[in-house]
């Protein structure tokens, strides 16, 4: 009986909210990645809320091992306008090395209610 409770739990524990040193990883990537590609941008923020999450993955995406994903919300700091709030996924080839980092349209930004 327990083993068939910490195998339905299991999944639970996989994707609770992350904390690691991924985190930072994905951080600092896309912020050389924005500065390259957009000058402008000052600083990138993840935030460390429920939307954080990191999935096992351990597998190969094209000739690149991946070894987890981690998505969850962020923003944009521009020098010279407003910060962009946007959600994000990160491919993690280890706890130190990031190998893909894309920004995504955010559905619960705090200024998309009083857009429209």
């Amino acid at each position: 009986m327990r083993l068939l409770l910490l195998l339905l739990l299991a999944p639970l524990a996989v994707s609770a909210q992350y904390d690691g040193p991924g985190v930072e990883v994905c951080r600092l990537f896309a912020q050389r990645q924005l500065i390259r590609d957009a000058g402008t941008a000052r600083t990138v923020v993840i935030e460390r809320d429920h939307s954080l999450v990191i999935e096992r993955y351990t597998r190969k995406v094209g000739n690149q091992f991946v070894s987890s994903i981690l998505t969850g919300n962020g923003a944009v700091v521009f020098a010279n306008a407003p910060s962009a709030e946007l959600a994000f996924i990160c491919l993690l080839a280890d706890d130190k090395r990031a190998v893909f980092f894309e920004w995504l349209p955010r559905r619960d930004a705090s200024a998309h209610p009083t857009c429209g």
